[in-house]
């Protein structure tokens, strides 16, 4: 038997009871049919309880004529036992008088007399008088300062038992300082730190210099020295990796013209076959680029949109149809109208990172408000003063804003010449 039509468009649906937005908003309202037995057994979701006996979906209907496959072992959570609300809620409790006396109770303990939170470990000792007396006693023994780290890595004097133990040094291991001459103590007739060992050149030139500098500033010696190399090598070197160039693969040198183009032209194999090009960018017809008939209906039966006048589909945004918790919590995301707009959000009031908002300085307040709130900020005036400003700034039913106020007392100031 086919599924009957939908209705006309313009005609009142009479199965809007199943088919309302509330329904499609939130589709488990209503119980929704359970699923087989045949079928429920093989999914996961059989085994999901706890406690529950796991049986294979083939041996299940071996047990229906005795043991209940969906038996639950095990006992339930007794009622007066902890529940998570009370495991995560705070021992000493949320007010004072909850927290002496959990302090009494606890006093019992041997741990809480002995290991007090808070204070060091309590072993009974008793202190002599010197040390309770005196608050800069301290134990142990006082060290005596000596040389700092910079004194010993670079002393300021070198003493002659320095000088001895460097000499020491020197004739058991042979190590010479950075910059130190080295000397053997031999018997010279010469002084070594006067005379200068080696032969004088025999060129001379340019006054005293010798033949090898003056052929530097002459440039003697500038051009490359020319060697004679194998061509395979010179080969080699060139098949290597090239910066800013193509590597040469060893094909030739011969280059071909700039409009040459490589590979195999393709074979059509008619004039309507297409090309890459054609798979890139289309090649649709009018008729061939027109939209499904079908685009935008569903193809579901009982799924169809068919509208009437008294009916609407989807969610509103703003949820005025269900009633605001009396305790907004932060995962509740719904707006029930109460919510500020983008205009808010991108330019919020002066005060708002304080918590005040623009209302507070124009809501009504009372005479004694403003002139306690004016006193304490360091801008009250006289009492026959403050009579006249509240008088010219209230509203015709006595109360007046803060806002209000402050216009009438800077016109108060500009009349008297006070700024």
């Amino acid at each position: 038997m086919m599924p009957p039509f939908p209705p006309k468009a313009g005609a009142i649906n009479e199965n809007l009871k199943l088919e309302s937005a509330q329904m499609c908003v939130n589709p488990h309202a209503a119980e929704p049919p359970a699923t087989p037995p045949h079928v429920r057994k093989w999914r996961k979701s059989n085994f999901v309880e706890p406690g529950k006996r796991v049986i294979h979906p083939g041996m299940q209907d071996d047990f229906a004529a005795g043991v209940d496959p969906n038996k639950i072992f095990g006992t339930g959570t007794a009622s007066e036992s902890d529940h998570v609300a009370d495991v995560w809620k705070n021992p000493e409790g949320d007010t004072e008088f909850q927290k002496a006396k959990n302090q009494l109770m606890e006093a019992v303990y041997k741990s809480v007399k002995r290991e007090p939170l808070g204070t060091s470990y309590n072993r009974g000792h008793k202190m002599p008088s010197f040390m309770k007396d005196d608050p800069k006693f301290r134990h142990g023994i006082k060290s005596v300062k000596g040389q700092t780290a910079k004194e010993v890595l670079n002393p300021a004097d070198e003493t002659e038992e320095d000088v001895q133990a460097t000499k020491l040094y020197i004739k058991s291991h042979g190590s010479y300082g950075p910059g130190v001459q080295k000397t053997r103590n031999y018997n010279w007739k010469v002084d070594p730190h006067a005379t200068v060992w080696g032969d004088k050149g025999k060129d001379i030139a340019l006054g005293g210099l010798s033949q090898a500098v003056s052929d530097i500033l002459h440039g003697v010696g500038d051009e490359p020295k020319k060697t004679i190399t194998s061509k395979k090598y010179d080969d080699f070197q060139s098949m290597t990796d090239l910066l800013g160039r193509a590597r040469n693969l060893g094909h030739g040198l011969s280059l071909p013209d700039k409009d040459h183009v490589f590979g195999k032209g393709s074979v059509r194999r008619g004039p309507n076959e297409w090309d890459s090009r054609d798979c890139i960018e289309g090649k649709y017809d009018i008729s061939e680029q027109a939209p499904d008939a079908d685009l935008g209906t569903t193809m579901t039966p009982g799924f169809r949109n068919c509208t009437t006048e008294v009916r609407r589909f989807g969610c509103p945004s703003v949820r005025s149809d269900i009633p605001k918790y009396a305790r907004r919590s932060v995962a509740d995301n719904q707006n029930y109208g109460d919510d500020v707009n983008a205009r808010y959000l991108l330019h919020p009031s002066q005060f708002a990172s304080l918590g005040v908002e623009d209302e507070e300085f124009v809501n009504g307040r009372d005479k004694e408000y403003i002139k306690t709130m004016f006193n304490d900020t360091g801008y009250g005036v006289a009492d026959d003063v403050f009579e006249e400003i509240y008088a010219s700034a209230c509203e015709p039913d006595g109360s007046c804003g803060v806002d209000q106020y402050r216009k009438a007392y800077n016109n108060w100031l500009f009349a008297t010449g006070g700024i």
